[in-house]
C-alpha cells in the first residue's frame, strides 16, 4: 500500500508538472532533439527520388526490411538501402522481430520526421539494434484517456497510470502499451501533456488517433489531425513483435463542418491500399493485431464501419487475428470469424472521468498475452481493483434497477451479475446455499450503480452520469445475467471460466 501511494503521487504531481510546461512553452517543434530526425546524405538519389535512406542493424546494412512513408512500401536491398519520392511528414520502419523497437522519451520512436524545407533531397536512416526474438509478450490496451482539463489530467494520473505502472513494472521487460484513441478531448495542445505523463511508465506505449484527437478548428481530416502528428507520429503504421505483425488504423475521417462529432467511421482508401501492400510482406502465419479507435464490429452493431468487409477482406486469410478498440466507453467482445475476435475496451476514463463506465464496468485498461503466433490470455484490468475483479454481484433490492423501469423499493427477486468482459465463449455458473452449480445466460440490462448516480437535467430532458464532462449516458449491455433465488436463501457463488481457462469466483451473502 505504501508503494502504490508513493506511485500515486508521483504521477499526480508529474501531471501537474506537465500542465505547468504545456502552459508555459512555445508549440512543440515536430522534430526529435539532438539530430535524431536528420542524417547526413551519403546515398545518391536515384532519378525522381527526394528521400533516400539505409537501415542498419548493430551497424550492419539489412535487407529485405520494409520502409513506408504510408503511400509507398519499400524494401530494403542488399546494401540496407531504399528510395523513394515522397511529399509525406513521416517515414517509418516495420520494426523487424528480431530487433528492438527504439524509443525516445519513453514511448516507440520507429519514425522519422521528413523537411524539404531545406533541401530537396535527403535522407533518414534507421540504425537498429538487434534483440532476441520475444516469444512471450504483453500489450496494454488503454482506451480513450481523452484528457480535457485539469482534473482529467489529475485523475488520469492518479487512477489509471498509477495502477498501470504498478501492474507493468515487474513484466516491462517484454510489455508494450497502446493507446486507442480519444488520447485528448479536443484539447490538441495537451498532446504534450499526454506524452510526457505516458513516457514516465515503465514501459513503451504506441499511439491510435481517435475523433476527438482531431482539432475541432480545422475543417478536414488531413490537416484535422496535424497536432497528433507532429507530437505523436504517424496515424497509421506497422511493427512486429515476436510472431505477431501489429497494424495501427486511422478509422476517423473527420469533417468539422458540423460540429467536433462531424465525422465518418471509415477507413480511407489510401490506408487500404497502403494495408495491401504492408501485408503482402507478411508471412500469413504469423498473428495479426490491428488497432484502431472506432471498432469494426459490437455485440449491437456487427457493421460499425462504411467499409468493415473491405478491412476484413485485406487480413481474412491470417491464422489468427485480434482487433483492438475503444470509443464506446463499455465493453464488448465479438467473434467476427473463427480466426478473428474484436476487443473493445472499456474506457481509462470511465464515463466522462466516472469511476464506471455506462455499462458498469469499472475504468481500466486490458491486458492481452501472446505466446508465439497466438493470443494466450486477455483479461480487463479495473483501476484500483486486484487483477481477479471481474464482476459485480447486486442483491433484488439493487438488482431491480437493471430494468429501465426498475425504481429502488419495487418488488423484484432475481440476483443481477455483472461480467465485465464476458463474450459467449465465457461460462457463467452460479451456486446457492452450496448446491449445485447451475448455468446462466446472458440478458441485456442496465447496471444498477450506473443507474443509482443518474441525475436529470431539467434544461435537455435527459438522464445523464455525473462526470467531469457533460453527456454521459447510461447504456443497456450484454454481458449482465439474472437468477432468482428460493426465497430463503442466505448465500450465492458464481464461478466464471474465460476462454483461455482463467476461473473468478465471487460470493453474495444476504443481509
Amino acid at each position: 500500500m505504501i508503494l502504490n501511494n508513493i506511485i500515486r503521487y508521483n504521477f499526480f504531481a508529474a501531471g501537474m508538472l506537465a500542465i505547468t510546461l504545456a502552459s508555459c512553452s512555445e508549440k512543440e517543434v515536430p522534430v526529435a532533439p539532438n539530430g535524431y530526425d536528420r542524417d547526413e546524405v551519403t546515398i545518391t538519389h536515384q532519378f525522381g527520388k527526394n528521400l533516400a535512406g539505409r537501415v542498419t542493424v548493430d551497424g550492419v546494412p539489412r535487407a529485405g526490411v520494409v520502409v513506408s512513408d504510408g503511400i509507398n512500401v519499400e524494401l530494403t536491398d542488399e546494401r540496407g538501402e531504399y528510395q523513394m519520392y515522397t511529399t509525406r511528414q513521416h517515414v517509418f520502419v516495420s520494426v523487424p522481430e528480431d530487433c528492438e523497437i527504439p524509443v525516445l522519451d519513453g514511448l516507440p520512436r520507429f519514425y522519422k520526421v521528413l523537411d524539404f524545407s531545406v533541401d530537396a533531397k535527403i535522407q533518414r536512416d534507421f540504425n537498429l539494434l538487434s534483440a532476441p526474438k520475444k516469444t512471450e509478450w504483453t500489450l496494454m490496451a488503454v482506451a480513450d484517456p481523452q484528457i480535457g482539463n485539469d482534473q482529467d489530467i489529475s485523475d488520469f494520473s492518479e487512477y489509471i497510470l498509477s495502477d498501470f505502472s504498478e501492474f507493468t513494472q515487474p513484466i516491462s521487460e517484454n510489455t508494450y502499451g497502446i493507446s486507442l484513441g480519444d488520447i485528448v478531448w479536443n484539447k490538441p495542445e495537451l498532446f504534450s501533456t499526454y506524452k510526457t505523463l505516458m513516457g514516465r511508465t515503465p514501459v513503451p506505449s504506441f499511439s491510435v488517433i481517435g475523433n476527438h484527437d482531431h482539432n475541432e478548428s480545422v475543417k478536414n481530416d488531413t490537416e484535422s489531425d496535424a497536432d497528433f502528428r507532429n507530437v505523436l507520429g504517424p496515424t497509421y503504421y506497422s511493427v512486429n513483435i515476436g510472431d505477431y505483425h501489429m497494424v495501427v488504423l486511422d478509422d476517423v475521417l473527420y469533417s468539422g463542418e458540423t460540429g467536433r462529432n462531424d465525422y465518418a467511421n471509415t477507413i480511407t482508401q489510401e490506408q487500404l491500399d497502403w494495408l495491401e501492400k504492408d501485408l503482402s510482406h507478411v508471412s500469413k502465419d504469423k498473428g495479426l493485431i490491428v488497432a484502431l479507435h472506432i471498432p469494426t464490429a459490437r455485440w449491437n452493431r456487427p457493421d460499425n464501419l462504411t467499409n468493415t468487409q473491405a478491412l476484413y477482406d485485406l487480413i481474412k486469410d491470417f491464422d489468427n487475428i485480434q482487433i483492438i478498440s475503444g470509443h464506446a466507453h463499455n465493453q464488448s467482445t465479438v467473434e467476427i470469424a473463427p480466426n478473428m475476435t474484436e476487443y473493445n475496451f472499456a474506457a481509462a476514463m470511465g464515463a466522462y472521468w466516472y469511476p464506471l463506465c455506462s455499462d458498469g464496468t469499472p475504468r481500466g485498461y486490458g491486458v492481452l498475452k501472446f505466446n508465439g503466433n497466438k493470443l494466450v490470455d486477455v483479461k480487463y484490468k479495473s483501476a484500483g481493483f486486484p487483477d481477479d475483479y471481474q464482476m459485480k454481484l447486486y442483491a433484488p433490492k439493487d438488482a431491480v434497477l437493471c430494468q429501465p423501469s426498475g425504481n429502488v423499493g419495487d418488488p423484484f427477486d432475481q440476483i443481477l451479475v455483472n461480467v465485465f468482459a464476458w463474450h459467449p465463449k465465457w461460462t457463467v455458473e452460479i451456486q446457492e446455499d452450496g448446491g449445485s452449480w447451475k448455468t446462466l445466460s446472458n440478458v441485456q440490462a442496465q447496471d444498477p450503480d450506473v443507474r443509482k448516480s443518474l441525475v436529470y437535467d431539467e434544461d435537455d430532458k435527459k438522464w445523464y452520469i455525473p462526470s467531469n464532462h457533460n453527456g454521459a449516458q447510461i447504456a443497456t449491455t450484454n454481458h449482465m445475467f439474472l437468477y432468482r433465488p428460493a426465497p430463503d436463501w442466505r448465500s450465492v457463488t458464481v464461478r466464471v471460466t474465460d476462454p483461455f481457462g482463467n476461473v473468478y469466483t465471487s460470493t453474495l451473502d444476504r443481509d
